[in-house]
C-alpha cells in the first residue's frame, strides 16, 4: 500500500488545481459537519476521524502584511499591522431519531484589520483602506441541517443557510444587501467502517454573485493511526491519531477559505465615508496548515492550528456595478488559531 503521505501530496495538487470560486463548507473533510450527528443506520464518518463540534469558540491572529491597491482603487500600498478574527457557533438538535435527524445552528464571525497609517499620503481623499481600518466586519449565519439514512450503506445529508455579512452596526442586520443564501446536499455511501465517499453540490447566492459547485468527499482510515479526510475541491487532510485512546488528532493539509462582506452600508459614529459609495469585499485564498485537537474531558476539547494563508483573489466590487472586479494584491502570511469546543459523548446520541 502506498505511504499515506503520497495521498496527501496527490490531494493537495488536486486542491490547488481546482476552481476556487466557492467554498465547500465542510470542516476537515468531515461529513458530520453537515449534521453533527452519529446515525445508527449508515453512520457517516470513519473510525478515528476528527471530532465534530457542537459548541465552538475560536480566536485567530495574523501578523503584519502588505495590501496593495495595485491601481484598482485609491490608497496605494498599505501595511496591515495585524488582523484578528473571532468565531462563536453552536448547533441544537430538533429531531434525534435513529434514521432521521434535524438540527438548527447559529454562527457569529467577526474580523478587524489594523492599518499602520492609511491616511499618510492620502489626506485629501477617502479610500477603502481608511474605511476598513479598525472597522468590525461581521457575519451572522443561521442554518438548518438534516441527515437521513436510507439503509446500512447509503445516506443523504444537507444544509440550508442564510448569512448576513457586512460592516453593519449592532449584533445583526437583516437588510437585503447583507444576505447570502446557500445550500449544500450530499449523497453518500458507507463502504465500511474505515471508508466512505459522497458526492454533493453547494449553491450560494448574494447581491454580488451566485454560483453552484459540485464536490466529492472521500474519507479513509488506513490503520489506527493514519487516515485522510477530504472534500474536494475545498480541502484535503492527512490525519494522525495519537494518545492512549487514539482520539487526539493531528491534521496536516490545506483548505480553501472565502470571506465576503458588504461595505460602507451605513454611516458610523465619527467616520463618514458616504462619498465612497457601497462596495462588496471578497477575500479568497488557500490555508496550508497543521492542527492538533486534544480531548480533556468527555465533553471538552481544545485545538490549536497554525499555518500559512496564500491569497488567491482579493477584490472589491462596487454595489452599483457588481460585475466590475477591482483586484488588489495582498501578501501571503502566517496565521495562528486557538479554540475550545464541546462535543457530547456518542452514547447520548441515538
Amino acid at each position: 500500500m502506498p505511504h499515506p503521505s503520497l495521498y496527501l501530496l496527490t490531494l493537495f495538487l488536486l486542491l490547488c488545481a481546482a476552481p476556487a470560486s466557492a467554498q465547500v463548507e465542510i470542516e476537515q473533510g468531515n461529513l458530520e459537519v453537515l449534521t453533527d450527528d452519529y446515525p445508527v443506520y449508515s453512520r457517516p464518518g470513519v473510525r478515528y476521524r476528527s471530532q465534530s463540534r457542537g459548541v465552538s469558540i475560536r480566536y485567530e491572529t495574523q501578523p503584519q502584511f502588505t495590501w496593495d491597491a495595485d491601481g484598482a482603487i485609491d490608497g496605494g500600498a498599505q501595511t496591515v499591522t495585524h488582523l484578528e478574527q473571532f468565531t462563536f457557533k453552536f448547533k441544537v438538535p430538533l429531531m434525534n431519531k435513529p434514521q432521521t435527524k434535524l438540527l438548527l445552528g447559529y454562527e457569529w464571525d467577526t474580523e478587524k484589520y489594523w492599518f499602520r497609517n492609511p491616511y499618510e499620503g492620502h489626506e485629501q481623499e477617502q479610500t477603502l483602506f481608511q474605511l476598513l481600518d479598525e472597522r468590525r466586519l461581521k457575519a451572522n449565519k443561521l442554518s438548518a441541517y438534516f441527515t437521513h439514512s436510507w439503509d446500512e450503506r447509503f445516506y443523504s445529508s444537507g444544509r440550508v443557510r442564510m448569512s448576513l455579512n457586512g460592516d453593519y452596526q449592532g449584533l445583526i442586520d437583516f437588510g437585503s444587501i447583507y444576505r447570502t443564501y446557500s445550500a449544500a446536499f450530499v449523497y453518500g455511501k458507507k463502504v465500511g467502517p474505515d471508508e466512505e465517499w459522497a458526492i454533493g453540490i453547494t449553491y450560494s447566492h448574494n447581491a454580488a454573485r451566485q454560483i453552484a459547485l459540485p464536490f466529492f468527499v472521500y474519507n479513509r482510515t488506513f490503520n489506527a493511526h493514519w487516515g485522510i479526510q477530504t472534500a474536494l475541491p475545498g480541502q484535503a487532510y492527512l490525519r494522525r491519531n495519537v494518545g492512549p485512546r487514539l482520539v487526539n488528532t493531528f491534521l496536516l493539509g490545506a483548505t480553501f477559505d472565502s470571506k465576503y462582506y458588504a461595505l460602507n452600508t451605513e454611516p458610523q459614529e465619527g467616520r463618514d465615508f458616504s462619498s465612497l459609495g457601497q462596495f462588496f469585499l471578497r477575500n479568497n485564498g488557500i490555508r496550508a496548515m497543521l492542527q492538533y485537537e486534544h480531548n480533556f474531558f468527555p465533553w471538552v476539547w481544545a485545538f490549536a492550528q497554525g499555518g500559512y494563508f496564500i491569497p488567491w483573489q482579493t477584490r472589491f466590487n462596487p454595489a452599483d456595478d457588481v460585475d466590475l472586479d477591482l483586484n488588489t494584491k495582498v501578501d501571503a502570511r502566517p496565521f495562528f488559531r486557538v479554540g475550545i469546543f464541546l462535543a457530547p459523548p456518542k452514547e447520548l446520541i441515538k
